[in-house]
């Protein structure tokens, strides 16, 4: 049976200051209410304990500079109906309070010189301005920066892109406007019109050795993995976080033994739906390992918070690989964060 892990701790916050960066977006620097904010990674996300009737946790990416830690800035999107806790947000004002956990998640920079590309849509912006600022610090770097939404309302942070973009020559930055004009291009509010396709990527990108990150809703992420895949983008070398779902997973042969998977390698079975495949450690989690023989388990973080993919296990022995904020019912476990400790199955 798995351990009981720790709670993780919390943190008190105070809204310093209430940014209107769009009719739709709003920007909150917390600071803590007392003592020091912990350190965060540039793509991380920021749990918080809202205890609303419809929803007790909501995460939300840090988008400020991760050498700032005055404050995390939340830059949240009102969302139809207010859902998941954003028209709490949004009606948050300077000396409200409150309750998170410290900052956690996987999708994070990697530390190394290869050229970067950041392709984000909508309110994915949020984790690539975190990684921007951390890139400003490798001004020679070669990044670039590809943003899609749908018109100049719905652009936030020009300013501050700008002014990164000035510290950092090795940076290419293109807005492209779905609903845009002449007039936009010309007063180069963005550099494209229409949709981000493989024509465009393809003239921006040489060959090379990319890390690509995407982050934006699931339509979109789903097509702009395939065009990079077209290219030829290793997919081992594009890390994403999806605002919305993952892309469709790319079924594999049920029962199959993956090239590096041992003889004793653990079998995981899905007994609802009778698939069953031997686990290789390539997947990260459960979840993964599952989306990539063709099953779509419910997920929402995809950061141990959520509690949306909780599985029951009917059988064999799993670990967490995340402090959990709060642990699944008896029996279950949270495919996000979950992999096998040998023979596994499954109610999926």
């Amino acid at each position: 049976m798995t351990a009981e892990p720790a709670r993780a701790a919390a943190l008190t916050l105070e809204v310093a200051e209430r940014v209107a960066e769009s009719a739709a977006v709003v920007s909150l620097r917390l600071r803590a209410a007392a003592g020091e904010l912990p350190p965060f990674l540039p793509g991380q996300h920021l749990p918080l304990r809202l205890n609303l009737p419809e929803r007790s946790l909501a995460t939300y990416t840090i988008s400020s500079d991760p050498g700032d830690l005055s404050a995390y800035r939340l830059s949240v999107k009102l969302e139809p109906g207010g859902k998941g806790g954003s028209r709490h947000l949004h009606g948050l004002q300077p000396g409200d309070q409150l309750q998170a956990e410290v900052p956690r998640g996987r999708f994070v920079l990697q530390e190394d010189d290869r050229p970067v590309l950041l392709l984000t849509g909508g309110i994915g912006i949020t984790p690539a301005l975190s990684m921007l600022h951390a890139l400003a610090r490798q001004p020679d770097r070669p990044v670039v920066f590809l943003h899609a939404c749908r018109s100049r309302d719905d652009l936030c942070f020009a300013e501050e892109l700008a002014g990164l973009e000035a510290r950092m020559p090795g940076l290419t930055r293109i807005t492209v406007f779905a609903e845009g004009s002449a007039a936009d291009l010309e007063t180069a509010r963005c550099q494209h019109l229409g949709l981000i396709d493989r024509a465009l990527l393809r003239r921006l990108l040489p060959l090379d050795a990319w890390q690509a990150y995407l982050c934006g809703p699931d339509g979109f992420m789903a097509a702009m993995r395939a065009a990079l895949a077209s290219l030829g983008l290793p997919d081992g070398e594009i890390r994403q976080e999806s605002f919305g779902g993952a892309p469709a997973p790319v079924p594999a042969a049920p029962a199959a033994r993956a090239a590096g998977a041992t003889a004793d390698a653990p079998t995981i079975r899905f007994a609802r739906s009778g698939t069953e495949a031997v686990w290789d450690g390539s997947q990260p989690s459960l979840l993964d390992f599952a989306e990539a023989q063709g099953l779509s388990p419910d997920f929402s973080c995809r950061a141990g918070i959520c509690g949306s993919c909780a599985c029951r296990r009917l059988d064999g022995e799993t670990e967490h690989t995340e402090e959990l904020i709060d642990s699944p019912p008896e029996g279950e476990i949270l495919l996000c964060c979950s992999v096998p400790k040998g023979d596994v199955v499954l109610d999926l």
